[in-house]
């Protein structure tokens, strides 16, 4: 952190090349310059966003409270929102916990929805989704999808470009298919085509690639997957893109004007 300087951001792919000391942004992982204020006016004409340095520490701060807020959030935590919720609902939590889950479930559906960036403000609606999707299954994994599912008025807006549609990478039908067999032991069971490990890393290049080409200021646009593989590819992109957003079609309400900018496909030789 350089008090003194202003940090010029290249958000728009600028090929200008500032005076002043290169960096990436700590933030959201994009290049960067440490420039001197009187280069501020040179620097956004050629492209550049600049911010002041007491900014970029307290983005910074913020992103990092919001990347970590999963581990933040203590059982306690979701025992005290409950507590509280009881006031107004006193049935539906009731009906939830102890009713149909232990608050350990409920703490892990939390804990899911906060790791992939989804607000858990509307505790309303979440509880309303688990005590629905309670009647079918206990798993954590798949009562988050329930919960994801409900709060899809939510998500849009995280992703919403400011003109009501969702850009993103879509996944090509060959892709599509292999992922299918993939997440499902039946269809291996039955001899369906799978991945090979060599196959899934070279898939796993092609999205990191792609995520990077996408970016939009320096923020992943959203890879957007069929519903059925939603929490499938979000375990497998995880580890190398534990950032970018995955929504499912299911997720989107269904007037959402949706434009793909690229496809994630495998190769027609694997």
């Amino acid at each position: 952190m350089l008090p003194k300087y202003l940090l010029a951001l290249n958000t728009s792919g600028a090929t200008t090349k500032l005076e002043g000391i290169e960096t990436t942004d700590p933030s959201f992982g994009i290049p960067a310059v440490w420039i001197a204020p009187d280069r501020r006016l040179e620097a956004e004409a050629s492209g550049y966003s600049v911010v002041e340095a007491g900014t970029v520490l307290s983005t910074h701060l913020m992103e990092t409270i919001r990347r970590h807020a999963a581990d933040l959030l203590s059982r306690q935590d979701v025992r005290e929102l409950l507590d509280g919720l009881k006031a107004t609902h006193p049935a539906l939590v009731e009906d939830v916990t102890p009713g149909k889950l232990p608050l350990g479930t409920v703490h892990r559906v939390l804990q899911r929805l906060l790791r992939e960036g989804v607000p858990i403000r509307d505790l309303v609606t979440i509880l309303e989704a688990l005590s629905d999707g309670a009647d079918m299954t206990k798993d954590p994994e798949l009562l988050t999808e329930h919960a994801r599912r409900a709060l899809s008025s939510v998500i849009v807006q995280l992703l919403d470009e400011g003109d009501g549609s969702v850009r993103g990478i879509t996944i090509g039908p060959r892709l599509e298919a292999a992922l299918m067999t993939l997440f499902s032991p039946r269809q291996q069971a039955q001899g369906a085509r799978t991945l090979e490990p060599d196959e899934i890393a070279s898939v796993l290049r092609q999205l990191d690639r792609l995520a990077s080409d996408c970016r939009r200021d320096g923020v992943l646009r959203p890879l957007i997957t069929p519903p059925a593989l939603r929490s499938g590819v979000r375990r497998l992109v995880e580890p190398i893109l534990p950032t970018l957003p995955v929504v499912s079609l299911g997720e989107l309400p269904a007037q959402t004007p949706i434009q793909s900018l690229a496809t994630w496909e495998l190769s027609r030789a694997a």
